[in-house]
């Protein structure tokens, strides 16, 4: 058949339900999956297919949320994206008639694009999907319409043929279905390619008599049917590529779907996972060839692990950088901190957002850092709690040590303060700094210290009560 020459696409996202059944005050697209909302999910694919397309967002309820995460989204600041507000929900063909009586659809068209429609909550669609329904229209063809037959069609939008495979005449939804209609396995996915000047068209023509008494955009298959133009069909296989989120348990499914994808497509790249089916990593990951992860880890947000780290069990971080090497052990929580090669990190450790963990530093079991940077080469092995504090290289840093960062005070407009320790400090057990102070390179620090004024290098501090010992005096206790 002979096709059309292609023109720029025009992509219209149907965003604007409330999604009741996800009891949730949060607008259904903005759900998180895989570390992203799932309108993100459909961004990035129709960007990746199709970076130069016209894309109308249709919102509704919540819309400046929706609004308001799309702009901020540095990844689609190239995108040409417009919003278009349902100011009632009335349907999917409502919907679609908002996009093309605005000044959005106006434009699309005068260019004569072809227009693309997608759900705002299908995230698992692939891009070989999106980039089959772009393909040029046939000359005489009034639009592109996916299929898929699925084994249990429940909640689906049935797929109505002249026959058992004659061409489409219509797609009848499960509420307006006749018990016949409903054995059929043949199902409509909500994607669509038309051609503008026949969408507009057949949407100025919807009519809602429905059971729900809605504006249907199925009913412009029959539309195009009566009108004798011709339906190119795409039966799509994979039917998990189509599954849609109206609820919590629906989400779930999605997620797990599309947290197995990623895993697999991280341990193809040469990442030895050990247990696949215990381990979760967002799609926004970065994992190196030659990393290690072992059960029950979290890899979440903008997290890169290099080449040679290991993860181990039970660990969970978002938006951290992994040095190459650098083993994570079990139990540790980290979020946007950076972890430098070689360094050792846990069990159990701790670290709040901006701490940096030099190379080949050891952060031990039950270490807390906030806002902390750890120099290389550097021990802080167990129970201490560092905050607002930079300190140096090859430090040593006894149990029990702790910053104390908060009095009560402003200094300088700032209400935490900072501890600074510079390089070959030793710190002994069970110390205290009062911030802000300042302790010199290589100055020693008696164990049991509260330091609450600036120690200079290469000098011993002790900052304790003087021991007193009074022969006799236990047994006398221990008589009373």
């Amino acid at each position: 058949m002979l096709k059309t020459k292609a023109s720029s696409p025009a992509v219209l996202i149907l965003a604007a339900g409330l999604g009741k059944r996800m009891r949730s005050p949060l607008p259904k697209v903005l759900h998180e999956i895989g570390g992203s909302p799932l309108l993100f999910h459909i961004l990035r694919k129709v960007r990746d297919v199709a970076p130069d397309s016209s894309v109308a967002v249709v919102v509704g309820y919540g819309r400046e949320q929706v609004e308001a995460r799309v702009r901020g989204a540095e990844e689609f600041s190239r995108m040409k994206i417009s919003f278009v507000h349902q100011t009632e929900q009335r349907g999917t063909g409502h919907a679609a008639r908002c996009a093309m009586d605005s000044p959005w659809g106006e434009a699309v068209l005068k260019a004569k694009s072809p227009v693309l429609v997608l759900p705002g909550d299908l995230p698992l669609l692939s891009q070989e999907l999106v980039t089959q329904m772009l393909a040029p229209f046939g000359r005489t063809d009034a639009m592109r319409l996916l299929t898929c037959a699925l084994p249990d069609p429940t909640g689906y939008g049935r797929i109505v043929r002249r026959g058992t495979s004659g061409p489409v005449l219509r797609i009848v939804e499960e509420k307006d279905a006749t018990e016949r209609e409903k054995e059929l396995r043949e199902v409509a996915a909500s994607i669509y390619l038309f051609q503008a000047a026949f969408m507009r068209y057949a949407l100025q023509r919807l009519k809602n008599k429905n059971a729900q008494g809605e504006y249907y955009l199925t009913d412009l298959v029959a539309a195009a049917a009566g009108a004798k133009k011709r339906i190119d069909v795409l039966k799509w296989k994979p039917a998990d590529d189509l599954r849609g989120v109206n609820d919590p348990w629906e989400l779930a499914l999605a997620g797990r779907l599309l947290n197995e994808r990623t895993v697999r497509r991280v341990s193809l790249g040469g990442v030895k996972i050990i247990d696949p089916s215990n381990t979760w990593i967002d799609g926004t990951v970065r994992v190196e060839e030659g990393a290690v992860i072992h059960p029950g880890a979290i890899l979440a947000g903008a997290t890169v692990v290099a080449a040679g780290a290991v993860i181990g069990p039970r660990v969970v971080l978002k938006d951290v950088t992994v040095g190459k090497d650098a083993t994570i052990k079990t139990g540790t929580v980290a979020e946007a901190s950076v972890i430098g090669e070689k360094a050792q990190v846990g069990p159990y450790a701790h670290l709040r957002p901006e701490s940096l963990v030099g190379e080949a530093a050891k952060i031990g079991n039950f270490v807390e850092l906030k806002k902390a940077r750890i120099g290389a080469h550097t021990s802080v092995a167990h129970l201490s709690y560092l905050g607002d504090a930079e300190v140096g290289r090859d430090v040593n840093i006894g149990c029990g040590f702790v910053t104390c960062n908060f009095d009560g005070r402003i200094i300088d407009g700032k209400r935490k303060h900072r501890t600074i320790i510079e390089d070959e400090v030793f710190m002994g057990s069970d110390c205290q700094t009062v911030a802000p102070v300042r302790v010199g390179r290589g100055a020693y620090v008696a164990s049991g210290s509260t330091i609450t004024e600036d120690v200079e290098s290469e000098a011993l501090a002790i900052a304790r009560c003087r021991q007193v010992n009074k022969p006799g005096v236990a047994r006398r206790l221990r008589g009373k």
